[in-house]
């Protein structure tokens, strides 16, 4: 499993799709993430009625109070901007495990000594060490965006305490790793890098996002949308705060502890459905 992990470590590396998206990436946290933010609460309020003025001079002192780096993990999970991140991770599995398919390289590669399940392995490991960069890489930017609102503020720099920085790369983890293995399976399994991702797109940005605004009242409707991938994502991002009023996140369905051990299952769970697919059936 070793040379397959080395040799798999060196092919996302030279990727420029891997690099691609860490700068999709890097652009989602701090354009989504703050610059967005921050242009709307600074929008001016001349014009309106007294009141609707107090009221959005207000909501914009509010929402920038959020993007200082004290509220820098709340900003970054609690207002989904990892949640955001994990179609990005979806896409960068698919690519890690259907590329192999589209370029006839797989027959080539298991020629080289490494069983099945050891090529799968040494697959998924290095996809977990480049998610783990990029979930540093994502706290890194937002670092760097909430410093900028501060300096542009004349705000205090008051980070959050270092066990909280700790918690949330293992929560960042947890919620890229959950996608990312969704589109790493969903590749395997369609022996298709393209029809992963638009599945896994589709079911993310159409089906979920749509099941979760239904206006239904009941007991196993909400059972149902416990278990979403969306639902478990943002649930555990509740875990650094609430929301601010005017980011216009709901309130999380489940609690962060449940929602965590969710996205440890369903991660499990597709590396497992990947490797019984590449195991029975035969790679061509």
């Amino acid at each position: 499993m070793i040379p397959s992990l080395r040799a798999e470590l060196l092919k996302l590396r030279k990727r420029p799709a891997t690099w691609v998206l860490a700068l999709v990436w890097l652009a989602v946290v701090l354009v989504f993430g703050y610059l967005f933010f921050y242009l709307i609460s600074t929008v001016p309020a001349e014009g309106l009625p007294e009141g609707q003025r107090a009221q959005q001079e207000a909501l914009g002192e509010q929402l920038r109070r959020g993007l200082l780096p004290e509220n820098l993990l709340v900003n970054l999970f609690a207002n989904g901007t990892f949640g955001t991140g994990g179609a990005i991770a979806l896409i960068l599995g698919a690519l890690a495990a259907g590329s192999e398919y589209g370029w006839g390289t797989l027959k080539t590669a298991l020629t080289q000594r490494p069983g099945r399940l050891a090529f799968l392995c040494g697959k998924a490991l290095a996809l977990a060490i480049f998610l783990l960069l990029f979930v540093l890489l994502g706290l890194a930017a937002g670092a760097a965006g909430s410093y900028a609102v501060a300096l542009l503020e004349g705000a205090a720099a008051d980070w959050p305490p270092p066990e909280e920085f700790a918690r949330a790369v293992g929560a960042g983890f947890l919620i890229l790793a959950a996608w990312a293995y969704l589109g790493f399976a969903l590749a395997t399994l369609f022996r298709s890098t393209a029809l992963a991702i638009g599945l896994g797109l589709a079911w993310s940005l159409a089906v979920e996002s749509t099941l979760t605004l239904l206006p239904v009242e009941s007991d196993a409707y909400e059972a149902f949308r416990s278990l979403l991938l969306g639902e478990n994502t943002a649930s555990l991002g509740s875990y650094f705060g609430p929301a601010p009023q005017g980011f216009g996140v709901p309130e999380p369905l489940v609690e962060p502890g449940r929602a965590a051990a969710t996205l440890a299952a369903y991660t499990l769970l597709f590396v497992a459905v990947a490797a019984l697919a590449l195991r029975r059936r035969d790679v061509t």
